[in-house]
């Protein structure tokens, strides 16, 4: 079963993140800043990180960044953001696809199977 990281600042948010992932047959687990999701990520080692862009203490840009840069990993990761045009750039990128909040259950477990490669 696939561990999935989601992150996002918004508590509602994160709950609809449970439920989703955890009725496709997804491990779920969840961070609720930037610095939680460093401690999260290294314990769970996850297979798929869903990113808010906008979050207090730096950020899914910011994590993002640690997460290629420093601790060297193509983990897939999703942005998950109301305001996609400030990730747009990391579009384009390995392993990365940016959803438009409100996000579609639908859309968002096709992005992350796909990801995964269980498309």
């Amino acid at each position: 079963m696939a561990r999935i990281l989601a992150v996002d600042d918004d508590l509602i948010i994160l709950e609809l993140y449970k439920e989703i992932f955890s009725k496709a047959g997804f491990e779920i687990y969840t961070a609720e800043d930037a610095s939680g999701a460093m401690v999260k990520f290294h314990e769970l080692k996850p297979d798929l990180v869903v990113l808010d862009v906008d979050m207090p203490a730096g950020g899914g840009q910011k994590v993002f960044d640690r997460l290629r840069n420093v601790v060297l990993t193509a983990t897939p990761i999703i942005f998950s953001t109301g305001s996609p045009e400030s990730v747009a750039g990391l579009g384009k990128l390995f392993n990365v696809v940016i959803l438009k909040k409100p996000v579609d259950p639908v859309t968002l477990i096709a992005s992350a199977k796909k990801l995964l490669k269980m498309a």
